[in-house]
């Protein structure tokens, strides 16, 4: 996999004044040019979003109509019902909504289909009890946006309908009075890409409440959703994450993982409370957790608190469970353009996050399926060269329903319709992809010396959040020799290690490469790309750098040549390994690099684990057929003829 900086653009002599105005250290003022930022009032506005005006709601389309809808339902005392749904912005969205009517006066209830039991949107039995229990208006949140049929049918039961959706449009839109989704076109781009716990953020300020009310609610939406934090986003989350502790449901959901008096930030709406909210649907029902969140006393929010957590450790034990069975269905010694796997009993909750697990492994689009009473539910993740969402709508014809965005959707379908399915979509790619799915370069931000990671540099760092998509946080390119590798953690899941450089060290933190420790401890001379943050420890605070990736330490250009000889192994890439190659090993040399590798070669090797003689001698083998390559893993092939490998073409190119 390619590295790639940023930007490759110098800074001009004039942004020197700019600099020495703001006071900022010179790795920081590189990344603010970067981003098109050239003066100080430009700098104050993009590194404090929590001072920017939110979106005004009549931005939205159908936004005044909706309103008026609403307030003339609650003036006519209609029943009211809100039909939401069970991921964190659905639930953020159905509890923002309730609160508003409810405050409002409204007589109002809320509709969540379970996870399990029904699937994603909206379903014509649930619209028909709904109707049944005389409810007047219906609003969707977070869903309705492909939901024609069943908004038909809501119609004809005599309910009116309002949608408040984000999710991408069909071609044609539902019978709905009034249609206020982020996605329509004719709205501006930062409208576009909200999501829709921040539609209702907005449906409530046009209904008069005040914006500071919910804001704590829309920024956990946008974040689990993983909306761009440009823009809007950005400023919904940056002025959100300071009300956290104030949002008692969510101080109670702080408390029972433990970190009620840390200090709240975007990684702590990702990684505590998001998954926490989200278990509360994927084991069950969604709506104990709109229940904590509208709870009016702390016992309520206490008992709902300890459900939510104790339903996300049972999340994770299962993820575990469906990710090995998962692993099982793939042979990961060859290349993949789609996987698609079924489970006759993979909780349907979970799906998702272990598709996400193995799109971050085998680098394609994976769509896994679960039985969900006589259909088979499914979830997928996908890479950017795939539109998700339009490859499935390509092929309706073998869907039940399907929705979703580019790279995340959704789908059902009858159980005999996965085999056909399954080719169909793998067809479409080997036509689009003859060559096989090139993985996305790693865009880094800039090459650093150990010495550039200062305290002073870090904190400038944090002025940048929060980060997320489209505003990732700054990875950062270094080199130097690895050394006090080790492993970190009860089970030995991370990694330890320190960076040298010119006499400066850097403490490496690695999250989940504790299964790298053993290979990295004789790499040596190295490359990483890391975040940069400070560590307080017993009143001593440092720098530490938490690893992206790592891998061996070669001439420039060599990895970028190395992969494309994996894609094509012909002469003229062959003839670039070999300019770029310092290294020239015989066959005697290569020989004795396969014999000490061989055992990790059944398992699968790492190519960022091999220095450059060994990374040369698999790309020898790999063109004689003695070993495959598949998603930067080198495995050894079953071989029943005898292969001489100095007749191929790289080792020509080596040795000529």
């Amino acid at each position: 996999m390619d590295w790639i900086p940023r930007t490759t653009e110098s800074q001009p002599a004039d942004g020197e004044a700019f600099q020495r105005e703001c006071g900022f250290s010179e790795p920081f003022f590189r990344v603010l040019w970067r981003r098109g930022i050239r003066t100080r009032d430009q700098a104050e506005l993009f590194l404090h979003p929590e001072r920017q005006p939110l979106p005004d709601p009549t931005a939205l389309l159908d936004m005044d109509r909706a309103a008026a809808l609403i307030k003339s339902a609650i003036a006519a005392e209609k029943k009211i019902c809100i039909y939401g749904d069970y991921d964190v912005d659905g639930v953020c969205a159905t509890t923002i909504l309730y609160q508003t009517l409810a405050t409002l006066g409204a007589d109002v209830s809320y509709y969540i289909p379970l996870r399990a039991g029904e699937g994603y949107g909206m379903h014509a039995e649930s619209v028909r009890q709904i109707a049944e229990s005389g409810v007047q208006l219906l609003i969707t949140v977070d869903n309705g946006i492909s939901a024609h049929a069943e908004i038909a049918l809501a119609n004809s039961l005599g309910m009116k309908v309002i949608v408040t959706d984000h999710h991408r449009c069909h071609e044609t839109l539902p019978d709905a009075l009034a249609i206020v989704c982020a996605s329509r076109e004719g709205q501006a781009e930062e409208i576009r890409s909200l999501c829709g716990g921040a539609v209702a953020l907005l449906l409530a300020i046009a209904l008069g409440q005040p914006a500071e009310r919910f804001l704590a609610i829309a920024a956990l939406a946008t974040v689990a959703d993983v909306m761009p934090l440009t823009g809007f986003n950005r400023t919904i989350v940056a002025r959100g994450i300071r009300l956290i502790h104030r949002e008692p449901g969510l101080q109670a959901l702080l408390d029972a993982a433990g970190a009620g008096d840390n200090a709240v930030t975007e990684m702590t709406l990702s990684f505590l409370l998001a998954p926490r909210i989200n278990a509360a649907g994927r084991m069950g029902d969604a709506r104990r957790a709109v229940e904590l969140l509208l709870a009016s006393d702390d016992s309520a929010r206490r008992h709902y608190a300890a459900e939510l957590d104790a339903a996300n450790a049972a999340r994770k034990s299962e993820e575990q469970r469906i990710l090995i069975e998962a692993e099982r269905q793939i042979d990961p010694s060859v290349p993949h353009l789609l996987l698609m796997l079924r489970g006759e009993d993979w909780n349907p909750g979970v799906i998702g996050i272990v598709a996400s697990r193995l799109l971050e492994k085998y680098g394609c689009p994976v769509l896994l399926f679960t039985r969900l009473g006589d259909e088979l539910a499914g979830s997928g993740r996908s890479v950017p060269q795939v539109d998700l969402f339009g490859l499935l709508a390509a092929h309706a014809e073998h869907f039940t329903r399907f929705g979703g965005h580019l790279l995340a959707a959704g789908a059902a379908m009858k159980p005999d319709a996965f085999d056909a399915c399954r080719r169909t979509l793998l067809d479409d790619l080997a036509r689009r992809f003859p060559n096989g799915l090139a993985r996305e370069p790693i865009v880094y931000e800039d090459t650093l010396s150990v010495a550039d990671c200062t305290e002073q540099f870090c904190r400038e760092l944090a002025l940048l959040a929060p980060f997320g998509e489209a505003n990732h946080e700054p990875l950062f390119r270094l080199r130097g020799t690895l050394s006090d590798v080790g492993i970190l953690g009860r089970e030995g899941k991370h990694l330890s290690a320190t960076l040298t450089e010119n006499g400066h060290r850097l403490r490496l933190v690695g999250f989940r490469f504790g299964d790298r420790a053993g290979a990295l401890q004789s790499v040596g001379a190295c490359e990483v790309l890391c975040t940069l943050k400070t560590n307080t420890f017993r009143d001593s605070t440092s720098v530490n750098g938490y690893l992206s990736e790592v891998r061996a330490a070669l001439p420039d250009g060599l990895w970028t040549a190395a992969d494309a000889f994996l894609q094509e192994p012909n002469a003229g890439n062959a003839q670039r390994v070999a300019r770029y190659a310092d290294a020239r090993p015989n066959e005697q040399e290569m020989r004795a690099v396969f014999i000490r590798l061989r055992g990790r070669l059944r398992t699968g090797l790492r190519s960022e684990d091999l220095n450059e003689i060994a990374l040369l001698t698999m790309l020898v083998l790999f063109e004689s057929g003695i070993v495959a390559s598949a998603d930067g893993r080198f495995f050894e092939q079953v071989v029943t003829e005898k292969k001489q490998i100095t007749n191929g073409r790289l080792y020509s190119a080596l040795h000529s």
